[in-house]
């Protein structure tokens, strides 16, 4: 069982949590709730889960600064925060941190189960990795370039090089990530192919590391042509597996002491792997990651003139394109969301956090328009669990479509109708929505003045007038059914009460209560009115 703990201020929240999930069932076991910050480090500190779910907005110590606390010392922690609706300021915050999700207040079960399988199974592969780790690799010449490596990564010289051969004119490192399923033997037969193709012919010696196997080389990969003949070459070695593979390269160095130059390089070009389109090995100098290992990607983005993406702006171009039943504009959606949230974020967990945080808040617009449709949600929960399962950008958009045209199916296929028969019905379904032309028009695909125009033409009025008519009809209704008038404002879109009296009055011709007061009186009217012929 994986340890969790459970941190949140409110305790009918920590209380809901413990019970309305069966933990054992998926592998999860709740050892300690904590009601602060500093009661959640001591808990961690005690404990040592291996999943924190914690709020991540608490009066004193904020969720954010546990995290932050706490990585220093536990760097590989997991995180999943908890956050409403009006924290997503802190949320973006918590993507540098490196959490591993995101769950949106009130909690939904099934999206909490599907984030507890996804990371259950991320816990799996850690732990089999260290047994893998711990008990094998153990043949001498794996030893000796893991020496050779830490030696110069601790800026130390070592003597392996002469144990090794290695009186190489040059030296340089190529790391491959391979994703398979997990199976002991057959990581232990790719591993000895390579060995065969490289070590025996002594081209290179190959050896392990975290995400897969490494080479260490003196053919020196150094321009497209080489670093593509040798993606090739390690692509046929391993075709039997079926596997995909991305490979990466540091720059070739003079010296042993260098060479974990050379691997840092390489490693953190492959922490890139994320943003991959080719399939060639990446040299060094193409990653946007320096060597250096400076991460601060918000302030270089910023520097940059790259604005911060609004992601409530991209889940409600998402919901407007989901609830016309356009593919056409849902595809626009993902590459604008592609766009703005790859340039500003940069790594994959935050990127995946970001497209997380857009489909959860369509998604919950969504259903709220169409409570009648179950499966809106169930396809969210499935979403959101794919998202995490994408190896590359162009993976992650491409399920992302799949999954938003088979929902649109669901909901009655994609629209045939004319874009002004879609516009005025879409006002009709959303009058409450901030709702602005530039915005339709991005959706629908036109430019903001042309569309004005042919909306003009097609309707009579222009856009902000139809849209206060709708507005307006929509008040008068909820009106009658006895809501309060700043609720009806709010309802239809007004947030200012005053704004609303004098819209209402404009086009009704009184004050909302007073069109409230005589509907009350007519209604009243008539009802003695049908019990005097009664009598």
């Amino acid at each position: 069982m994986y340890k969790v703990l459970l941190v949140d201020d409110e305790p009918s929240i920590r209380e809901g949590l413990t019970t309305i999930i069966h933990w054992e069932k998926y592998s999860f076991q709740v050892m300690a709730t904590a009601g602060s910050g500093r009661e959640a480090i001591a808990c961690f500190n005690e404990i040592k889960p291996d999943l924190t779910i914690i709020d991540i907005r608490m009066p004193g110590m904020t969720g954010l600064e546990v995290i932050e606390q706490l990585r220093v010392q536990h760097p590989d922690a997991h995180f999943l925060i908890l956050s409403g609706y009006a924290d997503f300021d802190y949320a973006k915050k918590a993507i540098s941190f490196g959490v591993d999700g995101y769950l949106l207040k009130p909690v939904d079960e099934d999206e909490i189960i599907v984030e507890l399988e996804r990371i259950a199974l991320q816990l799996h592969q850690e732990r089999e990795t260290l047994a893998r780790y711990a008990g094998e690799d153990t043949a001498y010449r794996e030893h000796q370039i893991e020496a050779l490596l830490y030696d110069s990564l601790q800026g130390e010289g070592s003597g392996e090089e002469d144990s090794l051969g290695l009186h190489w004119p040059q030296y340089q490192v190529i790391l491959l990530e391979i994703h398979a399923a997990p199976d002991l033997q057959r990581s232990n037969e790719m591993k000895r192919k390579l060995v065969e193709a490289f070590d025996q012919k002594q081209r290179a010696i190959v050896f392990s590391f975290h995400s897969g196997l490494g080479l260490l080389t003196h053919e020196v990969v150094d321009q497209a042509s080489t670093s593509q003949s040798l993606y090739d070459e390690l692509r046929a070695l391993l075709a039997e597996w079926d596997v995909k593979m991305y490979a990466a390269t540091g720059e070739p160095v003079q010296s042993t002491a260098e060479i974990a130059r050379s691997y840092t390089q390489a490693n953190s070009l492959l922490a890139e792997r994320f943003l991959f389109t080719e399939q060639r090995i990446k040299r060094w100098e193409e990653g946007r990651i320096s060597p250096q290992g400076e991460h601060e990607h918000h302030s270089i983005a910023e520097a940059d003139g790259v604005q911060a993406p609004d992601e409530v702006e991209l889940a409600d171009k998402l919901y407007y394109a989901l609830d016309i039943r356009s593919s056409e504009s849902v595809m626009r959606v993902l590459g604008e969301m592609q766009d703005r949230l790859v340039t500003y974020y940069w790594t994959e967990q935050a990127v995946k956090t970001a497209f997380s945080q857009v489909f959860s808040l369509a998604f919950n617009k969504l259903a709220a328009a169409n409570q009648q449709m179950q499966s809106i949600m169930q396809e969210h929960s499935v979403l959101i669990n794919e998202v995490y399962h994408q190896l590359t950008m162009a993976d992650l958009k491409a399920m992302s479509a799949e999954h938003l045209n088979r929902l649109i199916q669901r909901m009655g296929g994609g629209s045939k109708d004319t874009v002004m028969k879609q516009m005025i019905e879409f006002i009709q379904r959303n009058p409450g929505e901030n709702l602005k032309l530039e915005v339709l028009a991005e959706v629908f695909n036109y430019n903001s003045s042309y569309l004005g125009k042919l909306f003009k033409n097609h309707t009579g009025e222009y856009f902000n007038a139809f849209l206060d008519k709708v507005r307006i009809e929509k008040a008068k209704t909820l009106l009658d059914e006895g809501l309060k008038v700043h609720q009806v404002a709010a309802r239809v879109g007004y947030a200012n009460v005053d704004y609303f009296h004098s819209k209402f009055k404009k086009y009704v011709g009184e004050s909302p209560s007073a069109y409230k007061q005589a509907r009350l009186q007519s209604q009243g009217s008539e009802t003695n009115h049908h019990d005097n012929e009664g009598e």
